[in-house]
């Protein structure tokens, strides 16, 4: 009897344990949100670039109300690591990212749309005109997805390309490259796809549902 039907034999009859599947990696972090956001294909720890921590120290700056990084010593001396990884599964829905695409792929999953909250009266001063936060919605290529540790915490993070955009006729319209960021990764809303139109333009296709109430609005405006 060879090795491998001695082995079958052996767990089929208790003598030997069977070999139970080793579980694929992921992480979760500790008091998230109802929704289910989990990060997997990890690739190991990784020093930021100097740009990409300044970057990393005004988004703690906007999520935590820090007027200045001399406030926090913490943010003075930020973590220059973090944990990457290549997937971002949200509610069954899985985003990819720009450093696991191959190249010879067609395939797009890591443009995605991300809601934020920004201040419509950011232009004038508080003492002009209080602050009004409102939802809007970006595009984005992520880069990668990420863990680091801040305030005793493992904040779930993605590192991404902002694209400038010009809505119209209910179209999102791609005008290239705004700049990168970082983001929680609860700011993700759904994945895009991206159709070529005339004279070499690039659109960005969003869900359903979205693309119908934009172009609702923009009957309504005419």
């Amino acid at each position: 009897m060879h090795q491998h039907q001695l082995l079958a034999f052996s767990s089929k009859f208790g003598i030997i344990p069977p070999e139970e599947p080793s579980p694929p990696v992921s992480f979760t972090a500790d008091g998230n949100t109802s929704t289910d956001y989990s990060f997997h294909s990890k690739k190991g720890r990784r020093t930021l670039t100097n740009t990409q921590l300044k970057l990393l120290q005004q988004h703690y700056m906007t999520i935590h109300s820090i007027a200045r990084i001399s406030d926090d010593p913490e943010l003075v001396n930020i973590e220059p690591h973090i944990e990457i990884w290549h997937r971002c599964r949200v509610d069954g829905i899985i985003y990819h990212c720009k450093e696991s695409q191959r190249r010879n792929s067609t395939r797009l999953n890591h443009l995605a749309c991300i809601e934020e909250q920004i201040d419509l009266n950011a232009r004038f001063s508080y003492n002009a005109r209080p602050e009004n936060m409102a939802p809007k919605l970006f595009y984005v290529y992520v880069q990668f997805y990420g863990v680091h540790q801040f305030r005793g915490q493992q904040q779930m993070l993605m590192y991404s390309e902002y694209r400038k955009v010009d809505e119209h006729d209910g179209l999102v319209e791609d005008k290239g490259h705004h700049h990168f960021g970082f983001q929680d990764i609860c700011v993700l809303d759904h994945l895009c796809a991206r159709v070529p139109g005339a004279r070499e333009k690039v659109y960005f296709v969003d869900e359903r549902d979205t693309m119908e109430a934009r172009l609702r609005a923009a009957l309504g405006s005419r």
